[in-house]
């Protein structure tokens, strides 16, 4: 039917073109994209799939890139150590060297000036390796709250104590009477020179007005056996003037004495004792027992000790009973035991603490306390520790029972089942009970994966305890057992190199697994996304020719109202 209103031809043409210019513009659209889904409409579930495997593509980058920085992060802990273990190899040879009998004092001095050079350079290293601002050697932290007194590198509270120069320095015992009869201040040397001091000073022999100091650690092992070390000083005849350590260790100090009072490196001490420490004690006597002294009249400053103490009564970590005075910038670990007033640094006493704490366990029956079993006097700025006090009357994770003209500043872990403190006499405002710490978690967790569980993730430690760094700090190439040290510490950054290289393996296959995921997902979202470049052009080309058909055709459609004007315009 021809007619002027309806172009039937015209509309079929121009639905016609809009098809093959629609057909024409995706093909162009997916020819320059290079992807055949480029919006939801093309293919619903397929844009889905497809963007999930995108999402996971862009995360399997992500871990790919966590674990390259995890491997580098290892490559740096892992030279570090290398280093080191280079570093305490060489001081190995020095001390063997050392052992040599054909070397004099300043050949020794010289040795150890290169032994000190090489441990300080081993101290760098261990403090300051990190990654991208993580400590990794140095990361074992302590849990003691802050504000607290705490042992420093050296294993002392207070690092910078006054040095003192002796007038003599004894090595010989025989010759340790005459060096007090006609010195000031008397330097000891080794551990028979001390052992000559007990005798002395326990038939008799005064050191009133003198300072006896320590010129080097020294070793008791050799007094391990039977009854262990003598003490020094007892109830009648006691240490008299200034026992001074200088900052150095007495270690290994053995005593077993089960039915005698007054045990410990000193039996029983006046005067001051400052600057000392006593490491792996193992200490056993009856009254009066403590790491460093047994009883104390004397004034105890910047001093501590590690290991075991027990006792029956008046039994302390650090001293076991002290009378009209102070203890300082003191500590004491390990386990005390005893029946009645047993405490981790002090048993019994008239006595001022400050600046002081307690970490370890204590066990009795009456007067029990993490710090204190039964004191009087003030205690200031100081802490107990201890992760475990039992007994059975009046037992307090801080004290016993006290009757003290002040308490400030103090702290106590608060322990289950305790009453804080066994008898409320005194002010026991200032204490501060807190709970105990979580455990410090020192380790690293790589996510190499791209999950939030924990096979997405590799954990481990990189750190390890400083004790044998500080330990080493005071190596001297004239120790008996310093090979043996050096073993252990040699042996210790082995075995770390071993986890860092257990670990870098783990690390290559997850970057080896990541590889493979990715090219798969690669190749399956290729599949669904990707475009056929042949297909689409082929689309391309016959989207062009159905457009200009549909044009050409559109053009002669709309000529049909003219040939119906035609026929009009013949009517005359």
């Amino acid at each position: 039917m021809l007619s002027i209103n309806t172009n039937l031809s015209s509309m079929i043409a121009q639905q016609s073109l809009n098809k093959s210019t629609d057909i024409l513009n995706q093909a162009i659209e997916r020819m320059t994209t290079g992807a055949k889904i480029n919006h939801a409409s093309d293919n619903a579930a397929n844009y889905s799939i497809s963007t999930n495997m995108t999402t996971q593509l862009n995360s399997y980058e992500v871990a790919q890139d966590n674990v390259a920085s995890g491997m580098d992060l290892v490559s740096v802990a892992s030279d570090s150590l290398s280093l080191m273990s280079d570093h305490a190899s060489r001081i190995r040879d020095l001390c063997i060297q050392a052992r040599n009998g054909t070397y004099g004092q300043q050949s020794l001095k010289a040795i150890q000036s290169e032994v000190d050079a090489r441990i300080a350079e081993i101290v760098r290293q261990y403090n300051t390796t990190e990654y991208n601002g993580i400590n990794l050697l140095n990361k074992v932290e302590d849990n003691i709250p802050a504000g607290m007194p705490k042992a420093g590198a050296s294993g002392f509270i207070d690092e910078d104590f006054e040095r003192i120069t002796p007038d003599i320095i004894v090595s010989d015992p025989t010759q340790l009477a005459d060096a007090i009869a006609h010195n000031s201040i008397i330097g000891i040397s080794n551990a028979e020179t001390l052992a000559k001091l007990a005798e002395l000073v326990n038939s008799g022999t005064s050191c009133g007005g003198k300072t006896i100091t320590l010129t080097a650690d020294i070793d008791l092992s050799a007094y391990s056996t039977g009854e262990g070390w003598t003490p020094i000083g007892t109830s009648s005849k006691y240490f008299r003037g200034t026992f001074d350590g200088q900052g150095h260790k007495v270690k290994n100090l053995y005593i077993n004495r089960p039915n005698a009072d007054n045990q410990g490196l000193f039996g029983y001490a006046n005067d001051e004792l400052k600057n000392v420490g006593i490491e792996n004690c193992d200490v056993t006597g009856k009254d009066y027992v403590g790491g460093l002294a047994g009883s104390a009249g004397a004034n105890i400053t910047n001093s501590y000790a590690t290991g075991n103490v027990t006792g029956v009564n008046k039994v302390g970590g650090l001293v076991g009973g002290a009378s009209f005075s102070d203890i300082t910038n003191s500590y004491a670990t390990g386990d005390v035991t005893g029946n009645n007033s047993v405490g981790g640094l002090m048993g019994n006493g008239l006595c001022n603490i400050t600046n002081s704490y307690a970490t370890g366990n204590v066990t009795g029956n009456e007067f029990v306390g993490g710090l204190v079993g039964l004191g009087q006097g003030t205690i200031t700025n100081s802490i107990s520790y201890s992760q475990n006090v039992t007994g059975t009357t009046k037992v307090g994770s801080f004290c016993g029972s006290t009757t003290p003209s002040s308490i400030s500043g103090c702290k106590t872990i608060q322990i289950e089942g305790l009453n804080k403190l066994g008898s409320t006499d005194g002010d026991v405002a200032g204490i501060e009970y807190t709970d105990p710490p979580k455990p410090v978690d020192n380790s690293i967790t790589l996510q190499v994966g791209i999950n939030s569980d924990s096979s997405c993730q590799i954990k481990f430690e990189t750190g390890f305890s400083n004790d044998l760094i500080n330990t080493l700090k005071n190596l001297k190439v004239t120790d008996a057992d310093n090979l043996e040290f050096i073993d252990n510490f040699l042996n210790k950054v082995s075995e770390k190199q071993t986890d860092f290289g257990a670990v870098q393996n783990r690390l290559d296959s997850a970057l080896e697994e990541i590889g493979t995921h990715i090219e798969n997902l690669t190749s399956s979202r290729s599949t669904l996304k990707d475009a056929d470049i042949a297909k689409e052009s082929s689309e391309y080309i016959r989207g062009q020719i159905l457009q200009q058909a549909s044009a050409t055709l559109l053009s002669t459609a709309n000529q049909s109202p003219a040939i119906a004007l035609t026929l009009l315009s013949g009517i005359r």
